[in-house]
């Protein structure tokens, strides 16, 4: 093997390395807010939501859009808690999340936060 092949080589690892490594951080991230979705959803409390807003992300996943969904949820002896999330909903259920619509919920609370799902979208 000559020096050039040698330098093709190691250059090659020095590109390849980080972008693997890079993708293998974007991959986990993504599988743990799915996992954290979940959690929810098994462990929350069911609650009803009103939207405030919808607005499409620029992504798309199997084709059907991302979005973030304003929500605020009463609760009976504190302030209204709102929030916005993001999410992925179906093209023919969008209507269900228009402002002013109810949408069904689950809400944990831990450490005196709490964390919302929004029931019955697709978890990817």
């Amino acid at each position: 093997m000559n020096t050039i092949d040698l330098l093709v080589i190691v250059v090659s690892l020095l590109i390849s390395l980080p972008l693997m490594f890079l993708a293998v951080i974007v991959i986990r991230q993504s599988f743990q807010s799915n996992r954290e979705i979940k959690r929810i959803r098994k462990n929350g409390e069911p609650a009803e939501a009103v939207v405030n807003s919808i607005r499409q992300t620029n992504s798309e996943i199997n084709g059907h859009p991302e979005v973030y969904i304003g929500l605020t949820i009463p609760r009976e002896e504190a302030e209204p808690y709102r929030t916005i999330i993001k999410t992925v909903i179906y093209m023919v259920n969008i209507h269900q999340y228009q402002p002013g619509r109810k949408v069904k919920v689950m809400v944990l609370e831990e450490d005196g936060k709490l964390k919302v799902a929004i029931d019955g979208v697709p978890v990817f």
